[in-house]
């Protein structure tokens, strides 16, 4: 199956929440809200929408509305769960990097308990060549050009040089870690 780029990263973090275990269309705004993931909105203006467009694709599926509150739950499909892989393994593009770098970490995130761990190696060390590229670009350009830069701007500019030092240094890191973690049977 062919990754689905018409997805939005919120559908996808959606589809990595229900491949771990069914939730309510509340529980996920729940996490939405109180996790590291607060950066989307839990709104039920954007959480719902995205899940109704999960559904229409036959992506995930809901129960009739049960209990007390007659909550929904949702569950990937096998559809889903495809869709989701699929775009867990997109390679790491220089326009990734350049541009949504905090979606890649995302999937980043979401790849342990779905991908074998030679798949999760081979993404930090794509993260890691297409960063370093990134990073040397950006030193070329500082060199060529910082001089004539005032302070702040130079300022602000090496600030971005130290984010892109620190994860190259991050990739590095991670990739010993699941070096030295042992394959699962």
């Amino acid at each position: 199956m062919k990754p689905a780029k018409q997805a939005t990263t919120l559908e996808h973090a959606l589809l990595a929440l229900l491949d771990q275990e069914p939730h309510s269309g509340y529980e996920l705004r729940r996490i939405f809200a109180l996790t590291p993931l607060r950066h989307f909105s839990d709104s039920p203006g954007a959480i719902y929408p995205a899940l109704r467009r999960l559904i229409a694709r036959r992506w995930i599926g809901a129960c009739a509305p049960q209990g007390g509150r007659r909550r929904r739950e949702f569950r990937i499909s096998a559809r889903g769960r495809e869709a989701f892989l699929a775009w867990l393994r997109l390679p790491v593009a220089s326009a990734d990097v350049t541009s949504d770098p905090d979606a890649l970490l995302l999937r980043f995130a979401f790849m342990g308990p779905a991908l074998p761990d030679a798949a999760i190696r081979d993404f930090l060390g794509e993260y890691e060549r297409q960063m370093t590229a990134q990073l040397e670009g950006l030193r070329r350009h500082h060199h060529e050009h910082a001089h004539a830069w005032p302070l702040t701007a130079r300022l602000a500019f090496e600030h971005g040089l130290a984010q892109h030092r620190a994860q190259v240094v991050w990739a590095r890191r991670a990739a010993r870690a699941l070096e030295g973690k042992k394959e699962m049977p």
